[in-house]
């Protein structure tokens, strides 16, 4: 924990995990977590993306120049908005931006012998080499550095800030490989809780246990839950002779069950649930996986030239691919205007 800093600047937190099957919006390694504790904060993480840009590039043959562009003199502008850049062509932090916005103004000179296809006029010298914001991505300006490259040339980086909340679809983990992605969120009163009034803020589902036989996460959560009642931290490392029995029989000595299991009630009928369940605090941590980065779908759009079919890829709006094992579902359904369909009138037909 020390030496990986994890103190200072943590992957995730401690979160009251239950192990129980609750409604089936946990299957398929998929967790039911806490909206409330979302709510309250937990699992908030910031998401920060830097665009880069330099004067000086050679394009087209001149050099090129950070300002703000104007429609009357630049030509080629990008359809995001202008608007944010001050007359240097920087963004000032804490500006608000989402996306396609121009977050660095940079013009190139127009090489004199250049018709520009009959757009040009003779107040058009610049065309637009701007940066714009990722088309999906929001967020604050968080920092502006302006510096000089190794060259001399003017050199730009800007930080973009997003605060990222949970929701169904982001990806966790616990430290043993027992990833998952949130399923559904429940409010606490939804949630069941124990008999001491305890409410999990994750619950995974038992059949991730068995075949992976990850023992650890189950060693971890029994100590956790120790370490919890005897207010210190658990030493989980392989070198001390802290035995699973040794955790077992103190957990005894506070009043609970030695194994870990706890008598809970259904949030939604207040009834006694016929199982008992295992809970107490795992760490999980929030991986880079989440929806808001991958969410993709496309009723129209670009297509290739060579192909006429869509484009692939989010970045471009591409096409989702249909393909040979999907095609197989759909002979075996028999359903051949449907193939049809998807294989000519809505690809390259």
């Amino acid at each position: 924990m020390d030496y990986l800093k994890f103190r200072e600047l943590p992957a995730g937190q401690n979160a009251i995990v239950g192990i129980m099957c609750y409604g089936g919006y946990n299957q398929e390694d998929s967790v039911i977590m806490n909206q409330s504790s979302i709510d309250r904060g937990l699992f908030r993480s910031l998401y920060f993306r830097t665009y880069m840009d330099e004067e000086g590039k050679k394009v087209m043959g001149d050099t090129s120049t950070f300002e703000k562009p104007t429609r009357d003199t630049t030509l080629r502008l990008k359809h995001g908005t202008y608007e944010k850049l001050e007359s240097d062509g920087l963004i000032a932090p804490g500006t608000r931006v989402t996306g396609d916005d121009i977050i660095i103004g940079k013009t190139t000179p127009i090489p004199a012998d250049s018709l520009e296809l009959g757009q040009r006029t003779t107040q058009h010298t610049k065309i637009d080499a701007s940066k714009a914001l990722r088309s999906t991505e929001y967020g604050i300006v968080d920092q502006v550095l302006l510096t000089t490259n190794s060259e001399g040339a003017k050199f730009v980086k800007v930080r973009i800030r997003s605060t990222r909340i949970p929701q169904m679809g982001d990806k966790f983990a616990s430290r043993h490989g027992q990833k998952g992605t949130i399923g559904i969120t429940y409010r606490t009163e939804d949630m069941p809780f124990s008999a001491e009034g305890v409410v999990p803020d994750i619950i995974i589902n038992p059949h991730a246990i068995p075949s992976r036989m990850t023992i650890g996460h189950l060693v971890e959560c029994l100590l956790s839950k120790l370490s919890t009642l005897m207010a210190c931290e658990g030493d989980a490392t392989p070198f001390t002779d802290v035995t699973v029995e040794a955790i077992s029989s103190e957990l005894m000595r506070h009043g609970y069950q030695q194994r870990g299991f706890e008598v809970m009630y259904n949030g939604h009928t207040g009834r006694k649930l016929a199982a008992q369940v295992f809970l107490g605090p795992t760490y999980y941590q929030r991986l880079k996986h989440m929806v808001d980065d991958k969410i993709h779908s496309r009723a129209r759009g670009p297509l290739q030239i060579l192909t006429r079919q869509p484009v692939e890829g989010r970045a471009r709006d591409g096409g989702l691919r249909f393909g040979e094992m999907e095609r197989d579902v759909m002979i075996a359904h028999g359903v051949a205007q449907f193939l049809k369909e998807r294989l000519f009138d809505v690809s390259d037909a």
